[in-house]
């Protein structure tokens, strides 16, 4: 496999402004990133990392703390990564949602990878104003085919993905809400066919792709880079 630009990895993580956990696990812990008084909707920041436990939300503290400086109050939720368990990766994420509701009722979802795979799930059980799927894994029987990250679907399932349709993005009911899902065309981790797929299914005026030329997996999650003003444009007209 060619590689991919990781740089972001190697990027200064920020401490968050608190912690809430929302469980007993270690990993029920919910990162806020606050800009003091704002009135700019909650967003709720959810990692990839094709849902394995050696992943956490840490390398995303850096594109917390930059929409932070800019306003916007910011979630960036962990969850159990459990082999086998995907339920309660999909099951905490929704707790970890409804306890930021406490503190915003508007939220607008922004998830990576496998993180945009459990946004876009999750919008079709919460109230939100909006999602944006950074490269989302929208196709779970697909994914399983092409072995994407050597196994991580059936891994992440504990069984075949053909028996989870109720966890696969494309075989749910069109989301109501305005969604953008933002993907490279160069990326190697999720095929960009991904996105495409699922908003040709959802063919909704709601639903759309923005293909970003010469971008990979994980530029995406940079704030460094240039689509870091395409997604605060996203934010903006959702919220």
């Amino acid at each position: 496999m060619e590689s991919e630009d990781r740089s972001v990895f190697d990027l200064i993580q920020s401490a968050p402004t608190n912690s809430f956990n929302y469980g007993e696990n270690a990993d029920q812990v919910i990162d806020f990133y606050l800009p003091g008084e704002s009135n700019k909707p909650t967003i709720v920041l959810i990692h990839g990392g094709y849902w394995r436990p050696e992943y956490d939300r840490k390398h995303l503290a850096p594109l917390a703390q930059k929409f932070t400086e800019l306003g916007w109050p910011v979630a960036l939720i962990e969850y159990r990564r459990i082999i086998g368990n995907p339920d309660a990766a999909l099951s905490d994420l929704v707790s970890a949602i409804q306890e930021v509701r406490n503190l915003n009722k508007d939220l607008i979802l922004v998830g990576h990878s496998a993180g945009g795979h459990l946004a876009l799930l999750a919008a079709n059980k919460l109230d939100v104003l909006g999602v944006i799927a950074l490269a989302p894994i929208t196709d779970l029987v697909r994914a399983e085919e092409l072995d994407l990250d050597e196994g991580a679907v059936s891994a992440f399932l504990g069984g075949p993905a053909s028996l989870r349709v109720d966890l696969d993005p494309i075989h749910q009911p069109v989301l109501k809400v305005p969604t953008t899902l933002i993907h490279g065309v160069l990326d190697i981790r999720v095929p960009v066919a991904f996105s495409r797929d699922y908003v040709a299914k959802a063919a909704s005026p709601r639903i759309k792709l923005i293909e970003l030329e010469n971008v990979g997996h994980f530029e995406l999650i940079d704030p460094r880079q240039m689509i870091f003003q395409l997604i605060l444009e996203q934010l903006v007209q959702m919220g």
